[in-house]
């Protein structure tokens, strides 16, 4: 090696230590999770999660036969996945995935008439996952809008599309022959390197981990909205009908909810959140395929692997947030731009049109960081001149549906709030003239409030920078701990710079371009990520999944274009402390907070029952009456006095008091017993639930209830070992003033209030 790169080893090497060591101290050494490290539920997942690493690796290794290895792990999967009750789950969602590649297949092939597309390839995979994935949700906005229809609808419906694509393809396939069957013509034995094995291992070791723990870590916000779509969303009259939710949450753009909506309202969770695993393989798949284009299929592995082992990427993958779809498709529209840009097809262009289209249905703050990605690409194809739009085979037809898909979506934000988005550029929808509608009332994103040039700003951003690179601590920085991407991102963002130092292999022209065109998205993705850094009060790591992905990707591709075979080596094998490191801050961190596995059980129904546990959550609480009233009818709207996300868990259209006079709510709607009723009249209330101890004496809440009990809005009220239930009537009673008085009198013996304020 020449003495530069020797420097460019030694600076990494102190780099990679330094990090490592100051990682170690600040979060496991004088901080919290060393605790949750020790603990006996930690333990025994690291002890599973090693013993399943390693029975995977004596399988990939050792076994040549591509049957039996095969059946060997789908063995393994299958049978963690059952003890630990997450079984039927992941195979009915896989089905469903499947379903969606078949739709989109269908379609393909419909555009592609002179049979381009190679069947059964990952570019093709991707693509009509996509596709598939716009046309069911138009489908489905399309049956909400003109026809009403709601879940039971939309389950049929998908059981018949999967029926009716099963045989047409079924038939194509027997009149094909082999010569329509690729896997027969796989080999029947294939050796795989010790490197590769180990790899494969610890990525399957990596996702099987989080779908053995996903029954047991539902958080806040999924308990919140994003697990009860079949009550805060289509509650039985489709996605457009407004059932009175108020808080932004419920006002989001709603693409992924709509997407799962046949597999939403069952039993157990893990039926929604085991398709957000299958989104997270595909965001391996597309960042893998991506560094395949430079340095081939080893070097894909290696990425995949590194993402893998990363927090902030696998941990989105068990709660109902979008992350991990929108990053997924976030990829897969980078992926198909550099296509373009390297083979000139315009099918290329138009999947990337119809892949940044879907991200906007998934996450409002999408239509910052895909326009920022998708921009800069188009810009770079404008500038250098390598626009050639061909109208033949382009795929342009998607466009048809995926158009459609996404006004439809931001259709029914508009059609609710009055603004086509919520939660940014609130100011820039009133400048252009939109209107919020009641019961809305927006605000801009909470601010830090610092000056964007002074000391004070320089020492912010450069605290805020430490703790996504070296250690999150420090309350604005508890939300980056759960989904961080480890001082491995600060190693991947030095490597980026390792072509400085050391020799890289020269690319051909079109390959330099798109080497360039990425880089400057990644560039560009980092700035944005900055100025998310400083302006924002509360970070989230989920914020920085894209800078994640791409960080992997560009130091994947700059260590496999090295000249120096012993530098390649040399930092692989640097990256294994930073990999153990990683898998126990994963093990340790997630968005529920919840340590260890789901329990293991042999004998069970093959999925966990959410719906069990509420109820008995509940009942726990004191609530069984109140819980069997409620049930009665799915559709009953409830605004909940009471802790969330606990006590939102009826089975019913519930919200809380916090959503309405909270954070994403409108205060003025409880400033007052006689403003709660308007709001509660608008909005069709059918009951107030009164949890034990939540309302106080002399809080706003307290004397909001009080108020509307004195003035005959609550009637036949239930009291319930401390919890209360009342109907809700929007032409209230008129009670003299001793009735009042007695229904006070009543409410101060029976309910039982919090401490006095």
């Amino acid at each position: 090696m020449k003495r530069r790169e020797w420097a460019s080893l030694i600076i990494l090497a102190l780099a990679a230590v330094t990090a490592l060591l100051v990682a170690i101290g600040q979060v496991y050494v004088t901080g919290v999770d060393g605790i949750r490290l020790r603990r006996t539920e930690t333990i025994d997942l690291l002890t599973e999660i090693a013993v399943l690493f390693f029975l995977y690796l004596f399988t990939i290794w050792k076994i040549e036969s591509n049957r039996i290895r095969t059946g060997a792990v789908l063995l393994i999967t299958a049978g963690f996945l059952w003890i630990h009750q997450a079984f039927t789950a992941m195979i009915l969602s896989g089905a469903y995935v499947l379903v969606l590649l078949m739709l989109g297949a269908r379609i393909r092939r419909g555009m592609d008439r002179e049979h381009r597309w190679r069947e059964y390839h990952v570019i093709t995979g991707l693509a009509d996952f996509l596709l598939g994935s716009g046309f069911m949700i138009c489908l489905f906005c399309l049956g909400s809008l003109f026809f009403g229809c709601g879940i039971t609808s939309f389950r049929f419906l998908t059981v018949v599309i999967a029926g009716l694509l099963a045989g047409y393809r079924m038939m194509e396939l027997r009149a094909a022959g082999d010569s329509g069957m690729p896997w027969k013509r796989v080999p029947q034995r294939t050796r795989i390197s010790l490197e590769m094995s180990i790899c494969i291992a610890l990525m399957f070791a990596m996702i099987l981990l989080q779908a053995g723990r996903m029954n047991i870590c539902a958080d806040y916000d999924s308990l919140h909205y994003g697990l009860r779509n079949e009550y805060v969303l289509d509650n039985g009259g489709g996605i457009y009908e407004n059932l009175g939710m108020v808080n932004v949450v419920y006002t989001y753009s709603k693409g992924l909810e709509t997407l799962l909506l046949p597999i939403s309202g069952l039993p157990s969770y893990g039926f929604f959140l085991s398709f957000q695993i299958w989104m997270t393989v595909g965001t391996l798949i597309a960042a893998g395929q991506i560094v395949e284009l430079f340095v081939g299929r080893r070097y894909a592995v290696r990425c995949m692997t590194l993402l893998s082992c990363i927090p902030g990427i696998m941990n989105m993958s068990i709660t109902a947030k979008t992350d991990s779809m929108t990053v997924f498709m976030q990829l897969v529209m980078l992926l198909f731009l550099l296509l373009y840009i390297r083979r000139q097809r315009s099918a290329y262009l138009v999947l990337a049109v119809d892949a940044y289209l879907m991200t906007l249905v998934l996450k409002p703050t999408a239509l910052v960081f895909s326009t920022v990605a998708a921009g800069t690409a188009g810009l770079y194809i404008l500038l250098t001149r390598q626009l050639k739009f061909r109208l033949k085979g382009s795929f342009l037809p998607s466009c048809i549906y995926m158009i459609p898909m996404w006004l439809l979506i931001w259709y029914r934000t508009w059609l609710h709030t009055g603004l086509p988005l919520t939660s940014v550029f609130n100011s820039i929808w009133a400048a252009l003239g939109f209107t919020v509608r009641y019961p809305y009332r927006f605000e801009s994103l909470p601010s830090n409030g610092g000056s964007m040039i002074s000391i004070e700003g320089l020492k912010h951003i450069l605290k805020r920078i430490y703790g996504v690179l070296m250690a999150p601590v420090g309350e604005d920085m508890a939300h980056v701990r759960i989904a961080w991407g480890t001082p491995l991102l600060l190693l991947f963002l030095l490597l980026v710079c390792l072509p400085v130092l050391a020799d890289v292999r020269r690319s051909r022209q079109k390959e330099k371009n798109t080497l360039i065109c990425l880089a400057l998205v990644f560039v560009t993705n980092g700035l944005m990520s900055l100025m998310a850094l400083y302006l924002l009060w509360q970070v989230d790591g989920n914020y920085f999944l894209l800078l994640y992905a791409l960080s992997a990707i560009m130091a994947v591709i700059v260590v496999g274009k090295l000249e120096s075979g012993f530098l390649r080596g040399s930092i692989c094998r640097m990256l294994v402390p930073f990999i153990l490191f990683n898998v126990t801050i994963t093990a340790v961190s997630n968005w529920g907070g919840t340590l260890g596995l789901t329990p293991v059980k042999f004998i069970h129904k093959g999925y966990y029952d959410h719906m069990e546990e509420s109820h008995e959550l509940l009942a726990f609480y004191g609530n069984e009456k109140i819980w069997d009233i409620l049930a009665e009818n799915p559709r009953n709207r409830v605004v909940v006095f009471g802790e969330q996300p606990e006590m939102l868990r009826f089975p019913c259209s519930t919200q809380s008091y916090t959503d309405i006079e909270g954070s994403g709510g409108n205060f003025n709607l409880s400033s007052s017993p006689e403003a709660l009723a308007d709001f509660f009249t608008f909005a069709g209330v059918d009951y107030i639930y009164l949890g034990s101890g939540y309302l106080k004496p002399g809080t706003d809440g307290f004397r909001n209830v009080t108020g509307l009990l004195k003035q005959g809005y609550l009637m036949d009220l239930l009291y319930e070992n401390g919890n209360g239930l009342a109907v809700f009537s929007s032409d209230p009673k008129n009670l003299t003033e001793e009735e009042s008085e007695a229904l006070l009198a009543e409410f101060t013996e029976k309910y039982w209030p919090g401490e006095q304020q």
